[in-house]
């Protein structure tokens, strides 16, 4: 008997989250960012910086595992060479950026299973984001981008490769919360406005030199023109773990897919 219901009940489970080709979901996503970069260390857990993330997309069903994604997000990543290893450089970073990506997910089980519980999936995809990085100086907020801290004119909108997995933790007929992971691979090492050497400083405005090389700040002598000041061997990038709630739309397309199973 209890063979049978844990059966019916699997049935059941897999029959609520069941979603055939044609179905459109709206998304809304919140969670925590975590910086990877120049001003990042790995294995420094005391001193994480996390950020956070608020996105809004659509998934639609393109057949039984393959869906199409689209989603728009902004995110707030932060970074301190504070508290660090590389602490005598003493520079830092935060940013409130947005980005857009497009891609796919791909069920790793097929959800028209009656026989499984739980349903994960990984996605991938490419986009574009615009990065704002800007720090504190005096008490006041300064955008970095346009001091050209490095002597370089660098692009502030850049190219982003998406990838992550993720699985529905709790579902319903509409709704499901979905609990993902994902990293993201900006083409651009200027995320935290760090990546090469510091420049001549004679040819910067005093304000750029001073948040070029900002030791003097720690009352230490200061770098020189073509000492390392980031790693340029290494774009920049970030995490995001985050809470998505899913809500579904049936749609011709879909109830034309479930007639023809039927039939």
């Amino acid at each position: 008997m209890c063979c049978l219901l844990g059966s019916a009940a699997r049935g059941q489970r897999s029959a609520i989250w069941k979603e055939g080709p044609g179905t459109l979901s709206v998304t809304v996503g919140m969670g925590t960012t975590y910086y990877t970069g120049d001003l990042a260390v790995i294995g420094n857990y005391n001193h994480l910086a996390l950020g956070a993330a608020l996105n809004l997309g659509l998934t639609y069903r393109y057949s039984n595992r393959l869906s199409l994604r689209a989603e728009a997000q902004g995110y707030y990543l932060r970074g301190s060479q504070v508290r660090t290893r590389n602490f005598v450089k003493n520079l830092s970073f935060a940013s409130l950026n947005p980005d857009l990506w497009a891609g796919v997910q791909w069920d790793i089980r097929n959800p028209t299973d009656p026989n499984r519980l739980f349903f994960p999936y990984l996605l991938a995809g490419a986009g574009l984001t615009y990065m704002t990085p800007k720090a504190t100086y005096h008490g006041q907020t300064i955008s970095l981008a346009p001091l050209h801290t490095e002597g370089v004119a660098y692009s502030r909108i850049a190219g982003i490769i998406r990838y992550g997995a993720g699985a529905p933790i709790v579902t319903g007929y509409r709704f499901k919360l979905a609990l993902e992971v994902s990293y993201t691979h900006v083409l651009s090492d200027y995320l935290d406005d760090v990546s090469t050497v510091y420049p001549n400083f004679e040819t910067m405005t005093p304000l750029a030199a001073a948040l070029s090389d900002r030791k003097g700040e720690l009352l230490l002598l200061p770098n020189k023109p073509g000492d390392n000041r980031g790693n340029p061997g290494k774009n920049d990038g970030y995490f995001v773990l985050s809470g998505r709630l899913i809500y579904t739309i049936d749609t011709p397309v879909h109830r034309w897919h479930r007639l023809r199973s039927r039939g």
